[in-house]
C-alpha cells in the first residue's frame, strides 16, 4: 500500500475540527471548585447557629448563569461545599392574599375649589345614594357642582394593604395624575400614594402603574380620598367606580433587589435594546425618561437568541412630570417571571420618543437560600457558571417538619457585596454566536474533509498511471 504523506496533516485537521463541534458547547469547569466560578463573596456566619440563611445581592444575581439559581455554592474553608436549600417565593412574599372591592362615592363641590386637599368632607345620603359633599363650600344648585374626586370607606379592612388597583374611564390622550389621601376624620388628610394613568384612544386600555403598590398600608378605621387632575393641575373629566385593594397577611417584607443597567443600546429615538449578561429572570423595569416634563408610551419585548422573534412582554408609559412645583415619576413596568436575554423597548411613534438614553434599573424579586453551616471558615459564596447541575435540597431535608415560611425565622448570614451595575451588550439580529461558531467549524472539517478526498483521488490517478 502507498503511502501519501500530504495527507497526514489533511487528517489531523479534520479530526480536529470534528471534535472541537461538541466541546465548543461542553462545559469545561467543575461546580464544586470556588474558583471555577466567575463571582467569589465571603460569607459571614453568626456563631452557633447550624442552620443559617442568606439573602442573595444584585451582585450575585447578575452573575448568575444557570437557571434555577444552580450555579451558586457556598464554600467553608476547606473547599467543601455546604447543604443548601432554596426558599420559595411564597415564603418570601406573602402566606395569605386578599381581594376586596370597595365602591366608591363621588365628592361633589364647586368647579372653584382651588385645593380640595385642604377641605373637609361630610357624607350624606340622597335619594339612597352616598355622595360626599365639601363641608362649608359654597352653596348653590346642581347645574353649580360637579365631580371632584371618590371617597373609599376602608374603616372595615384589617388586614395590611399591599395594593390597589381603580376602576375608572380615562378621557382620550391625557395624563392623568391620581392622588390618594387617608384620613380618620375626613377633615385631616396624610398621603397615600400617587400614580399616573394614560389612555391613547377610547378602545385602548390604559398605560401606566395601574396597580398601585402600598407599604402595607393600614386602612382599618379609615377613608381614603383618591382626586384626579391633568398636566395643567385642573380637574379631569374622569369617571371611577370602585378600587380593588389587595390585602396581605403574614406577610415578609423582603424588598425587590434592584441593579443599574449601563450601555443600553439606542437604536434610533424609537428603539433600544440591551442584552443582558446573567439568566436570572428580571421581575421589572425601572425606566426614567431623560429631560423634564416627559411622557411616552412603550411597549416592552424580549426574546433569547437573536434568530427568534421578539415576544411582547408589557405595556405602559414611563415619564417625568412636573405638576404644581412636583416632580413625578413613573412606576417600574412589571415583567412576565420568564429570563430573557435580550431586550428592546419600543417607543410610540405618535410621540419624540427617547432624546436621549433613559436611566434604566433592573428589578429582581428577593431570593432566599437555607445553608447548614459545617467546617471551619473563611466561607465563601460562588456563582456564576454555566451549565451548572442544582444543589439544592428541598427544604424539609434541612429543617425536619418543616412548615410554611419557618426559615425566616432563622438567623440572617451577611454576605459582603458591592452595589451592582450591569455592563449591557449590543443585541443584535440574526444568528446567536455560539451557532455561527459551530457552523463555522463544521464547514472547517467539511473542507478538509473534501481537500482530504481530493488528494487521495489525485494520488491514485497518478498511481495508477505509474503502473500502466
Amino acid at each position: 500500500m502507498k503511502h501519501f504523506p500530504g495527507l497526514n496533516w489533511l487528517r489531523a485537521a479534520a479530526v480536529a475540527c470534528v471534535l472541537a463541534a461538541p466541546l465548543a458547547a461542553w462545559p469545561a469547569s467543575d461546580s464544586n471548585t470556588p474558583q471555577s466560578y466567575a463571582l467569589q463573596l465571603p460569607v459571614q456566619f453568626n456563631s452557633g447557629a447550624p442552620l443559617q440563611r442568606l439573602v442573595l445581592p444584585a451582585q450575585v444575581l447578575v452573575s448568575l448563569q444557570t437557571g434555577g439559581m444552580s450555579d451558586l455554592r457556598i464554600f467553608n474553608g476547606q473547599g467543601q461545599p455546604l447543604s443548601m436549600a432554596m426558599s420559595d417565593s411564597a415564603s418570601l412574599r406573602q402566606t395569605e392574599n386578599q381581594k376586596i372591592v370597595v365602591q366608591s362615592s363621588p365628592i361633589i363641590g364647586t368647579p372653584d375649589v382651588k385645593d380640595l386637599s385642604a377641605s373637609s368632607l361630610r357624607i350624606e345620603d340622597q335619594q339612597g345614594k352616598r355622595v360626599v359633599q365639601i363641608d362649608g363650600g359654597a352653596s348653590g344648585g346642581a347645574q353649580s357642582k360637579t365631580v371632584l374626586g371618590a371617597l373609599l370607606d376602608t374603616r372595615a379592612i384589617t388586614d395590611a394593604v399591599v395594593g390597589m388597583v381603580l376602576d375608572v374611564d380615562l378621557p382620550d390622550a391625557q395624563p392623568i395624575t391620581f392622588t390618594l389621601q387617608m384620613s380618620k376624620d375626613l377633615k385631616d388628610w396624610r398621603p397615600l400614594a400617587e400614580t399616573v394613568l394614560y389612555r391613547a384612544e377610547a378602545t385602548a386600555d390604559h398605560l401606566g402603574a395601574g396597580h398601585i403598590a402600598l407599604q402595607f398600608a393600614e386602612m382599618k378605621d379609615h377613608y381614603v380620598r383618591v382626586t384626579w387632575t391633568d398636566s395643567a393641575g385642573h380637574t379631569a373629566p374622569v369617571l371611577m367606580r370602585s378600587a380593588t385593594l389587595t390585602t396581605a397577611r403574614g406577610v415578609s417584607n423582603l424588598p425587590r433587589v434592584s441593579a443599574a443597567l449601563a450601555r443600553p443600546v439606542l437604536i434610533n429615538p424609537y428603539e433600544l435594546r440591551f442584552s443582558l449578561p446573567f439568566a436570572t429572570p428580571v421581575a421589572a423595569l425601572d425606566i426614567k425618561p431623560a429631560g423634564d416634563n416627559v411622557l411616552i408610551p412603550v411597549r416592552v419585548l424580549g426574546r433569547n437568541d437573536p434568530g427568534q422573534p421578539w415576544a411582547v412582554l408589557a405595556a405602559s408609559v414611563i415619564y417625568h412630570l412636573q405638576t404644581a412645583g412636583k416632580v413625578q415619576d413613573s412606576a417600574a413596568i412589571e415583567l412576565p417571571p420568564t429570563a430573557f436575554r435580550q431586550i428592546k423597548i419600543e417607543a410610540d411613534k405618535k410621540t419624540p420618543g427617547f432624546s436621549a438614553l433613559p436611566a434604566i434599573a433592573l428589578e429582581f424579586e428577593p431570593a432566599q437560600i437555607v445553608a447548614l453551616v459545617n467546617g471551619q471558615p473563611p466561607f465563601t459564596l460562588a456563582a456564576g457558571l454555566a451549565n451548572a447541575a442544582s444543589p439544592y435540597l428541598p427544604m424539609q431535608s434541612l429543617m425536619p417538619g418543616y412548615q410554611a415560611a419557618q426559615e425566616n425565622s432563622l438567623p440572617l448570614a451577611t454576605i459582603d457585596s458591592s452595589p451592582a451595575a450591569v455592563q449591557a451588550t449590543a443585541s443584535r439580529d440574526g444568528m446567536p454566536t455560539r451557532t455561527l461558531i459551530l457552523w463555522g467549524v463544521l464547514l472547517v472539517a467539511a473542507l478538509a474533509l473534501g481537500a482530504m478526498a481530493w488528494v487521495l483521488l489525485k494520488q491514485n490517478n497518478k498511481a495508477a498511471a505509474e503502473d500502466q
